[in-house]
């Protein structure tokens, strides 16, 4: 956490977390930075497999930053719809040079 400041924007989550939880809030700053903060609500003092998860996110987060970042972008490039463009008369010769026309207009 950097500054106490950033500590009191998410103080306000705490009310509405769901109880038996654990949670990891991201919120973009102004600065171009990312806040993170993680809660822990429940009662018991186990280690359990969720716990084990958001330890182990976290520890993602604060040591290989780019290592996530990498994989988040890939995750969204291939969530994107590659627009190809339409071949039409697909190739034309005339004596020694080929004209390949194209129709790009998305």
């Amino acid at each position: 956490m950097r500054s106490k400041d950033v500590k009191k924007r998410f103080e306000k989550y705490k009310k509405d977390l769901p109880k038996n939880s654990f949670c990891v809030i991201l919120q973009d700053d102004e600065d171009g930075l990312t806040n993170f903060m993680s809660y822990d609500t429940t009662n018991e003092q186990m280690v359990t497999t969720s716990y084990i998860l958001v330890r182990g996110f976290l520890e993602l987060l604060e040591t290989q930053m780019d290592y996530v970042i990498r994989n988040g972008q890939a995750a969204i490039f291939r969530e994107l719809e590659i627009i190809k463009p339409e071949v039409k008369d697909k190739m034309i010769k005339n004596s020694n040079v080929t004209v390949v026309d194209f129709k790009n207009d998305k």
